[in-house]
């Protein structure tokens, strides 16, 4: 797979985005919005989180400008480790939230499984967008290679469902060569260190 932008000429939204966001002054959550949104009707969105809280994701998801939240559905990987994890009755996001707690002890084969179960419900009832954040919290979970194996697994199947989705990936904490191996598994890399997001 190219792992820039198509330059054939075709006008076809790329499937698989790595997202690459610095730490700081990288505008990340506006181009996620974008991203997620996109340019069609996709009104249901998957949302992975790590580190994250599920309000923190929803709150992206939501705050967009044609001011229409959608459903959507967080697989909360971290609840564990945080005092304030949100319920599945979504007390700080929209009334058609759903979330969903991995067990910490599940391993990425099993949460593979937790988001192709979300994300083939998602799809039968319309378009779908799949945002995960991010490959560097799953990159502190497990090896690179079961990470690389579990994306590789992942973008298979949301080309198979016709499925928009992007990967937040912090290139601050990785060097070049980890960056580069992840990179080949993505249609399309947005690098945020580089781009002019502005007006967008």
């Amino acid at each position: 797979m190219s792992t820039n932008p198509d330059d054939s000429g075709s006008t076809e939204t790329p499937l698989n985005v790595l997202l690459l966001a610095p730490s700081v002054g990288s505008h990340e959550d506006e181009v996620c919005g974008e991203l997620l949104h996109g340019p069609g009707e996709r009104d249901r969105a998957l949302l992975v989180t790590c580190m994250e809280s599920p309000a923190e994701r929803l709150d992206v998801w939501t705050d967009h400008e044609d001011g229409r939240p959608g459903d959507a559905t967080v697989i909360d990987v971290e609840a564990a480790a945080r005092s304030t994890a949100a319920t599945p009755s979504g007390t700080d996001g929209p009334p058609n939230a759903v979330v969903e707690s991995v067990d910490p002890e599940t391993d990425l084969v099993g949460l593979g499984d937790v988001i192709d179960r979300h994300l083939a419900a998602l799809v039968s009832e319309g378009e779908t967008t799949l945002c995960v954040h991010s490959v560097s919290d799953l990159l502190q979970r497990a090896e690179e290679r079961a990470v690389f194996k579990f994306l590789e697994v992942l973008t298979s199947t949301v080309e198979r469902a016709g499925v928009v989705a992007h990967y937040h990936m912090n290139p601050d904490v990785h060097d070049p060569e980890t960056i580069e191996t992840f990179e080949v598994l993505f249609d399309s890399v947005v690098d945020l260190r580089t781009a002019n997001v502005a007006g967008e």
